[in-house]
């Protein structure tokens, strides 16, 4: 069985410590996020990602083959071939992720709405490298990959595609990656993931599952229970920390402690 296979079997989401990166670092953290939920509910996103990421790895080894040929950006007709391979994938794949993120802006302004107020309103925008008006139009994409390809010679990689894209996160109006608090990082973060449930939920005809490992952590009071009351509308929920204390737990939420091995269940009242 291939791995390929088995992407998709459950829909699930995770929110892990780790996963603050998607709102503090690199865009390979973007991307990521974007390419994992896309390939739960969509195997012809995941496939036009495998035939992409295939093409990329022949299109840089060619040119690296070109520069130690010194050839020049005039007289590279082995290129041709490979910028058609790659680019029919690539459109479908920026369109995609246009979707998507069409999609989790949408929810992430209905979970939000009883965050504090202005200063709390997340904007989340794609920025694809190559940067396209009509992810349909192939004449474009051929005309702004070749303008590329001088620099795609001078790198010996592909500079603009699908594998360089990021997006833009903003709150209150402002960059969340310069300027952001811990918690406001945190507080989207959240948002995000929740935001893809939805949409993956949606797309699926499922309920996915929503796996979260200290999310509490950076959150003051308010926001901690902000988040809590967005779980309590969920489905299957499961949720680990270190400290619960001063949450307003909602009744129908089971709690259970893990000491020294042993699980046992607390009195919710």
């Amino acid at each position: 069985m291939r791995i390929s296979d088995a992407v998709g079997t459950f829909a699930i989401v995770f929110v892990l410590p780790e996963d603050i990166n998607i709102t503090d670092g690199a865009p390979k953290y973007h991307r990521n996020f974007m390419d994992i939920y896309l390939s739960q509910f969509d195997r012809g996103y995941l496939s036009d990602l495998m035939e992409y990421q295939k093409a990329i790895k022949q299109r840089n080894a060619l040119l690296k083959e070109l520069k130690d040929r010194r050839r020049t950006a005039a007289n590279v007709p082995e290129l041709e071939a490979w910028d058609d391979i790659l680019l029919r994938p690539a459109l479908r794949i920026m369109a995609a992720r246009q979707k998507l993120t069409d999609e989790i802006m949408a929810n992430i302004t209905r979970l939000t709405a009883n965050l504090s107020g202005p200063s709390d309103q997340i904007t989340i925008s794609y920025r694809p490298k190559l940067a396209m008006k009509d992810f349909h139009d192939f004449g474009e994409a051929i005309e702004l990959f070749r303008k590329e390809r001088a620099r795609d010679l001078v790198h010996t990689y592909t500079v603009a595609g699908p594998h360089r894209d990021s997006f833009e996160i903003s709150i209150g109006g402002t960059s969340l990656k310069k300027y952001g608090s811990m918690g406001q990082r945190k507080t989207v973060l959240i948002a995000m993931k929740l935001a893809a449930l939805l949409v993956l939920s949606e797309h699926r005809g499922e309920q996915a599952i929503l796996v979260l490992d200290e999310a509490f952590a950076e959150l003051d009071p308010d926001r901690a229970n902000w988040l809590l009351g967005l779980l309590s509308g969920f489905g299957q929920v499961f949720l680990a920390s270190a400290n619960i204390g001063g949450l307003n737990i909602p009744g129908k939420m089971k709690i259970f402690d893990v000491a020294q091995g042993k699980v046992m269940e607390r009195s919710n009242q």
